[in-house]
């Protein structure tokens, strides 16, 4: 029968909402009742006593609670002790109420508002043992947060790695980890255990939720940590929710590389088979050289306010630089991108990838604003160049991508005296397929348009 104790501790989220009925009731019906109105006292004497009961039963329930279920004394002191104070206060004013009042005074008042604070002291305390400390203020935008001084974007890892010896890097601690804490850490901790599932740590993230584990490496798209990414945002089953921020297409791709790779917590990146293309974007120390110096004062957050919630993905080149990166890598499918719409802060855009969209060849035009421009990407877009001889006015620009384009040959041509031009990358085009050695030798830029062909080695005809 031991059983039936541990059964009503576990009733005591139920209980706790019965003497918060009864007692805001009987306290709202104190401020309703005129003084010289006694025929309501019996009803507020009525909440007051049921609400003391109720009370009792919640304080009762909750020890169990915590003598059964191993929470800590220092986790559940406070909520446990003024949930006793408040029991007390509540059957003390219920004695005061049933011996002495004949009519509502101040005084009266006076005590039924010191035990609602108390009331919601204790229920405060009580939410956050069960949702966590910032369950009010998760939800707030990180600029009101930071504004707050609550924030703790500043704390969280980040994805740096060196240059050199990336290859060398652990794959969950220096890339993962990072990645599930700036996306997943405030609703699935030790503290906010949502679904029972924690992802801050490699022994929690194998041991999966209350629905099971989250990991499978045999089938990575059957992990619940990586489908329910890969839903649709509007999807009640996606994670994170949409109203929190998101990883980009690029950490999925990321997560689903560490899975399909076993999901180990030891591998390194370059022993998990990871291409430098896909982490040279955590490469600090390139960037800083990489990218023009500016004058510019870093743009205010609420100008950035309205790009992030169409869906772009917008960042800072570096925390010293004021200049940004914009990407479409998580921009709405069906949403028609409009660069003009950048005209006021297109000077603070270095790096601009708007692959994907639904763009064609106006674009080159709306681009001579933007003259910090470095890298632009313009992957899978309906273009064929004319009008592109306008990115000479771009001085700093030093990588154009044009791969999976309808690019032609005769409107390339038009870029080869570009002088700041580094790289052009145009595989898959008419233009790749076009171009020979003669016109090559034009460019004062690599050109990178495929079709390389590795030498026969002797081993390669060897029948093992």
């Amino acid at each position: 029968m031991d059983f039936i104790f541990s059964l009503f501790g576990r009733f005591h989220p139920v209980l706790v909402h019965l003497p918060i009925g009864f007692l805001i009731l009987g306290s709202i019906l104190v401020f309703y009742a005129k003084k010289e109105d006694s025929g309501i006292i019996p009803a507020i004497k009525i909440s007051f006593f049921w609400g003391t009961i109720a009370a009792l039963f919640s304080v009762v329930s909750g020890f169990l609670l915590y003598l059964r279920e191993g929470y800590s004394f220092d986790t559940v002191s406070k909520h446990l002790v003024l949930g006793v104070l408040t029991t007390l206060f509540s059957f003390g004013f219920y004695l005061y109420l049933k011996d002495k009042v004949m009519c509502i005074d101040s005084k009266v008042r006076g005590i039924s508002i010191g035990l609602v604070l108390l009331l919601m002291l204790t229920g405060h305390l009580g939410g956050e043992l069960t949702h966590g400390s910032d369950y009010f203020t998760e939800v707030l935008p990180e600029e009101f947060q930071e504004f707050l001084g609550i924030s703790n974007a500043s704390e969280l890892p980040m994805i740096s790695l060196d240059e050199e010896h990336w290859g060398e890097a652990i794959f969950y601690q220096d890339v993962i980890h990072p990645i599930l804490s700036q996306n997943c850490n405030s609703c699935h901790n030790e503290k906010n255990k949502k679904g029972e599932l924690v992802l801050n740590s490699p022994e929690w993230m194998a041991k999966g939720g209350k629905n099971g584990k989250v990991l499978d490496s045999k089938v990575p798209l059957n992990s619940t940590l990586l489908a329910r990414m890969l839903l649709p945002h509007d999807d009640k089953e996606h994670m994170p929710p949409k109203d929190k921020r998101q990883p980009s297409k690029q950490e999925i791709i990321l997560i689903q590389k560490w899975i399909e790779t076993g999901a180990s917590f030891e591998v390194s990146l370059a022993k998990a088979g990871v291409e430098e293309e896909m982490i040279n974007m955590y490469f600090p120390s390139e960037r800083d050289i990489f990218y023009p110096k500016s004058e510019l004062k870093q743009l205010a957050k609420d100008v950035l306010v309205g790009f992030k919630r169409s869906g772009l993905l917008v960042e800072p080149i570096s925390q010293e630089s004021p200049l940004l990166k914009i990407s479409t890598i998580n921009f709405p499918q069906d949403q028609k991108l409009n660069l003009d719409d950048f005209r006021s802060i297109a000077l603070h855009i270095a790096d601009l990838d708007i692959s994907g969209t639904d763009l064609d060849d106006s674009l080159w035009n709306d681009l001579v604003l933007f003259e910090n421009l470095t890298v632009l990407k313009v992957n899978q877009v309906d273009i064929e160049g004319q009008g592109i001889e306008s990115l000479h006015h771009l001085k700093n620009l030093k990588r154009l991508y044009l791969n999976n384009s309808s690019l032609q040959l005769s409107n390339l041509l038009a870029l080869a005296g570009h002088s700041s031009l580094e790289s052009i990358f145009f595989y898959a085009t008419p233009a790749s397929k076009a171009i020979t050695s003669d016109e090559i030798v034009r460019f004062l830029a690599r050109l990178e348009y495929g079709g390389y062909e590795l030498p026969v080695l002797s081993s390669d005809s060897v029948v093992y």
